[in-house]
C-alpha cells in the first residue's frame, strides 16, 4: 500500500483534527519562542561571559560573579582590535559601493533588452554563485597572490563582490521587473533617452529594491569568514569577522575577549537590522514574489 493510499484511508474528520492541532496558536508559538530563544540566548551568553575574568569564565554561575570591562579594554586597546573594526567598515562600506553601482544596471538591461544568449548569460551569472565557495576558494587564492593582493584589503574586496553581485543582480532584475515596461516608453515619448529614463523615472522607482541590495550586501559582506581568513593574515588587512578567531589558542580559548570582540563585531549588524529591516525582508523575498 503506497503512502498516498494510507493517507486517503485515513478519515476527513481525523485530518483535519491533526491539522487543526499542528496549525494551532499552541505549536505555532511554541516554535516561533524556540526560533527567538535560539538566536538570542547564545547572544546573551556571550555578551555575559565578554564582563567576566579570565577566570570567571569557567564558574558555573552564569551571571558574572566579579563585572568587569577587563576584556574590552584588552581588545580594544592593548590588542589593537579596534583595526579590524575599521578593516570591517573599509570593506563592507566598498563592497556595498561597488556591488550597487554594477548590480543596478545590469537588473536593469536583463529586465527590460532582449539580444543574444541573454538568458544563457543571466543563467551563467545565477550559476556562478551556486558553486560551494570552497571549491573556487583555491584558484582565487593563487590568482591573488600572482597579483600580490594577499593580506589586503583589496583582495577581500574582490572577493565580496565576486560573492555577493550575482545575488544582487537577481534580486535588481526582479525589482525592475515589477515596474511596468509603459513608465519607460512614457518617458521615451517624453523626450527623455533611455540612460534618463532609467536613471531619472525607473530608479526612483525601484528605491525599495535599490536599498535592499544595499543592505543585504554591508551585511554579508560584514560577517564573510571563509574568503577573508584564507586571503588576510596579518591584523593591518583582516576584518572583525576573522580577528574574532585569533583568540582561539592552540592549547587555551580567551573566552572573555573573544566574547567582547565578537559583541563589538555584531553592534553595528544590529543597528542595521533594526533600522532597516522592512528593506531586508522585501530584499529577500524578492525572488520569490517578483521574479518570472
Amino acid at each position: 500500500m503506497s503512502t498516498e493510499e494510507s493517507y486517503e484511508r485515513i478519515s476527513y474528520e481525523k485530518r483535519q483534527a491533526f491539522w487543526n492541532v499542528i496549525e494551532g496558536p499552541y505549536i505555532v508559538h511554541a516554535v516561533l519562542v524556540f526560533t527567538v530563544l535560539s538566536v538570542l540566548v547564545p547572544i546573551f551568553w556571550m555578551s555575559l561571559t565578554s564582563f567576566k575574568t579570565p577566570n570567571g569564565v569557567f564558574s558555573p554561575t552564569y551571571l558574572p560573579e566579579e563585572f568587569t570591562f577587563q576584556a574590552y579594554q584588552l581588545v580594544v586597546i592593548r590588542e589593537g582590535y579596534w583595526r579590524a573594526l575599521l578593516n570591517s567598515a573599509i570593506i563592507s562600506t566598498t563592497t556595498t559601493a561597488i556591488v550597487m553601482v554594477l548590480s543596478i544596471p545590469a537588473g536593469y538591461a536583463f529586465s527590460r533588452f532582449r539580444f543574444r544568449f541573454d538568458n544563457a548569460i543571466f543563467i551563467g551569472v545565477i550559476f556562478s554563485r551556486l558553486f560551494p565557495p570552497i571549491g573556487i576558494i583555491i584558484p582565487y587564492f593563487q590568482g591573488l597572490s600572482a597579483f600580490g593582493l594577499l593580506n589586503s584589503r583589496t583582495g577581500i574586496i574582490l572577493a565580496q563582490v565576486y560573492l555577493w553581485l550575482p545575488l544582487m543582480i537577481y534580486i535588481m532584475r526582479n525589482f525592475f521587473i515589477s515596474i511596468p515596461k509603459e513608465i519607460d516608453e512614457s518617458a521615451l515619448v517624453d523626450g527623455c533617452t533611455q540612460l534618463q529614463a532609467f536613471r531619472r523615472v525607473v530608479v526612483p522607482l525601484a528605491m525599495p529594491g535599490v536599498a535592499a541590495v544595499g543592505i543585504l550586501t554591508f551585511l554579508y559582506s560584514w560577517r564573510e569568514f571563509l574568503f577573508s581568513f584564507m586571503i588576510s593574515s596579518t591584523l593591518a588587512s583582516r576584518p572583525i569577522s576573522v580577528a574574532v578567531y585569533d583568540f582561539v589558542g592552540e592549547v587555551n580559548i580567551s573566552w572573555a575577549q573573544m566574547g567582547a570582540a565578537a559583541v563589538l563585531a555584531i553592534i553595528p549588524t544590529v543597528l542595521v537590522v533594526l533600522f532597516f529591516q522592512q528593506y531586508i525582508v522585501s530584499g529577500l523575498t524578492a525572488g520569490a514574489m517578483k521574479g518570472e
